[in-house]
């Protein structure tokens, strides 16, 4: 093993000596940054992402960055570069050829090509027609431990953490499963300067049959991700499944999954506090230099109660079905949620990288009803909107702070589902009830570290929060001698019941991971081994009387994965 790392490791060293050799000296690789990229992924060098990363930089500083990621991952020594620039013929040497060199060799900082960096070739890939095609995902084995009975396998509802009165919050469960698996399909070509991307993914997380656990543990296979992506000089355009501009990136904010902030977590419903959804979209970028990008889309729409809302007693019956409480995909929609999103990546200095962005979403509701004393139905609409910041800087190529924010009035499906979006009021006299429809206030945030111990180690730490504001009214609908109240996370007494103890008001959770890389090979991928531990906490608006104020639990989860080497 030792020797074939040795190998590996010398075969690498040589591919990258020898490209810069080709290439010149690093200050001046501006014109010959493409192909320079291309062969160093296509031999295995560096990953896609690492491709990307070199060229948002400006490109006097696109020769430092690629020198720092080559030593970072152990292929260039300093003795290496000594050598390289030995090599390297001096700007001061005349040439022997008197022919004056064109002046398309090195395109000059200030006429740089301005866009999105193109997909560098995959070692693992083959050719179909003029694609190329590469397997992504990984194969995993996933262990996980609760102190209490959430009722899940490897995803855990953050926002049903059962109370220590109850029998599930006495129990303790334990499972193995690799319905975590992803697997999928990446495909890649540039036909005549256009650069075009198909992506698709799917885990075994889908709607089991009730019988799953008992034989052949036969996991439903659902889609994540089926998407386009397609970039043609400063513009960059995606179609299909792919993850919310709400979600925060880790870099620009392009599609690939690589580029996405999902925390180093393994539950696959990743982190209290960050908002996220994958979800159809169509989304337009225009990246206005190399370090920023602005743009502008529409997403799919699902007005969303989470079957926490109570209705008005009158009407109840007419809008059930108007809202998805978590079991209602048809639900009607009247137009999409339309979004913006910026971001801005820069270099601060050598060896460190900072992201920003920011992010905002209109969101439109409407439900119609019969008005009592009316002969015909009545309409009603309501506006709401969510909004996000989002960062992370690097610090040397080690240490990364990350962090974002959310705000919203009507997004709480895109705060992890953890709460509404939306309630029902009644409105005018007796015997001409009506209603109307008020947004819930949600906010949240996330903040943390990932910090590369060692050249295959990862520890990350997180904390994240998110927060449902209350929503309600007296039913002067209810025929009932004392009216109750109704909406979401409203308080009872002696003779009004309060709201439900799954009405969220505040969810924490603390989590600590370690990802650690056994063996890596561009060929064939790399075996990860990785664990997590969270603590969760959860506070409802209204418990009875002596029951207790909130619930938590400790989670504990291990994976073992097999990545594909088309990641």
């Amino acid at each position: 093993m030792r020797l074939g790392l040795g190998i590996r490791k010398a075969l690498l060293t040589t591919t990258a000596v020898a490209a810069f050799a080709a290439c010149g000296d690093t200050s001046v690789m501006a014109g010959d940054t493409e192909a320079l990229l291309s062969l160093l992924a296509s031999k295995g060098v560096i990953s896609s992402s690492e491709a990307r990363a070199v060229t948002s930089a400006p490109p006097a500083e696109q020769g430092d960055r690629l020198v720092a990621i080559l030593r970072k991952k152990g292929v260039l020594a300093d003795g290496d570069m000594q050598a390289l620039k030995s090599k390297s013929r001096p700007a001061s040497v005349a040439t022997t050829d008197a022919r004056p060199a064109p002046a398309s060799v090195v395109v000059p900082p200030a006429t740089a090509p301005v866009g999105p960096a193109p997909m560098p070739r995959k070692a693992a890939s083959i050719e179909v027609g003029g694609f190329e095609i590469a397997p992504v995902g990984y194969l995993a084995l996933t262990g996980v431990s609760r102190n209490t009975n959430a009722g899940t396998a490897t995803t855990t509802n953050f926002g049903a953490i059962p109370f220590n009165n109850t029998i599930q919050g006495n129990n303790t469960e334990t499972r193995l499963s690799a319905q975590n698996s992803v697997l999928g399909l990446r495909a890649h070509g540039n036909i005549r300067g256009v650069d075009l991307t198909g992506y698709f993914e799917g885990d075994f997380n889908g709607n089991d049959p009730a019988n799953v656990y008992v034989n052949s543990n036969s996991h439903t296979f659902r889609m994540r991700l089926a998407y386009a992506d397609v970039k043609a000089g400063q513009f960059e355009t995606t179609f299909g499944q792919t993850y919310s501009w709400l979600t925060p990136n880790r870099y620009g904010m392009g599609p690939d999954p690589s580029d996405i902030f999902l925390t180093n977590n393994i539950d696959q419903n990743y982190q209290v506090g960050l908002p996220w959804a994958r979800q159809a979209a169509a989304h337009f970028a225009w990246h206005a230099t190399p370090n920023f990008t602005i743009g502008a889309g529409v997403e799919n729409p699902q007005q969303f109660t989470n079957n926490e809302v109570v209705f008005p007693t009158a009407f109840n019956a007419q809008l059930q079905n108007q809202f998805d409480n978590g079991a209602n995909p048809g639900t009607p929609n009247r137009i999409p949620d339309v979004v913006a999103k910026a971001a801005y990546d820069s270099d601060v200095w050598s060896g460190t990288r900072l992201h920003l962005e920011a992010a905002g979403m209109w969101r439109h509701f409407r439900v119609n009803n019969l008005v009592q004393g009316a002969p015909d139905f009545g309409w009603h609409d309501a506006n709401g909107w969510a909004t996000t910041v989002a960062g992370n800087l690097e610090f040397f190529n080690t240490f990364t702070l990350v962090g974002n924010a959310f705000w919203s009035a009507g997004g709480g499906r895109y705060l992890g589902a953890l709460g509404p979006d939306v309630v029902a009021l009644p409105t005018g006299p007796a015997g001409m009830h009506d209603i109307a429809l008020s947004t819930v206030r949600s906010h949240g945030f996330l903040g943390g570290f990932e910090w590369r111990v060692l050249n295959p180690t990862v520890l990350s730490a997180y904390y994240g929060q998110a927060y449902f504001d209350r929503n309600y009214a007296v039913d002067t609908t209810s025929m009932a001698p004392v009216q109750p109240y109704i909406g979401f996370g409203f308080p009872g007494s002696l003779t009004i019941p309060g709201s439900a103890n799954s009405n969220n008001k505040q969810i924490e959770q603390w989590t600590l991971d370690l990802k650690h890389t056994f063996w890596a090979d561009p060929q064939y991928g790399a075996i990860t081994g990785l664990a997590q531990y969270s603590y969760l906490r959860r506070e409802a608006w209204f418990v009875a009387n002596g029951a207790p104020p909130e619930a938590h639990t400790h989670l504990f989860f291990t994976e073992l994965r097999y990545q594909l080497p088309g990641n």
